[in-house]
């Protein structure tokens, strides 16, 4: 369970990186989890996001950090991919939005996947 303190954290890193959309949470019987939308990043038309647990933090601002002089609206899917150590798909790569130093950050998150686990 995340403290209001933990809470805080993570709405900052979004806050700070003006990137609202790549967040999302879900209230269980009064219990918050947030979540970063990681949508059609690592699969075909898929709905995904990755939990941010407590131990998930330094992990966010590290990932929000590095981005700081490039283009933070990737910081749910960086984050995303660091976390479960998986490159996204390949076409998530033909992006114009994405530059050569975001596509090495993004390799150095897991091998170079099968197109065909692509879904």
């Amino acid at each position: 369970m995340l403290t209001q303190h933990q809470m805080v954290d993570i709405l900052a890193v979004y806050d700070a990186c003006d990137e609202r959309d790549g967040l999302t949470w879900r209230v269980d019987q009064g219990e918050v989890t947030f979540l970063a939308v990681c949508s059609d990043c690592f699969w075909w038309a898929t709905a995904d996001v990755e939990p941010i647990a407590a131990e998930d933090i330094p992990l966010l601002q590290r990932t929000a950090s590095e981005l700081k002089d490039m283009d933070q609206m990737w910081l749910s899917e960086l984050f995303a991919a660091r976390k479960r150590g998986m490159r996204p798909m390949r076409a998530t790569y033909k992006s114009p939005h994405m530059s050569d130093k975001l596509r090495a950050l993004f390799d150095a998150c897991g091998p170079e996947r099968d197109p065909r686990s692509e879904g």
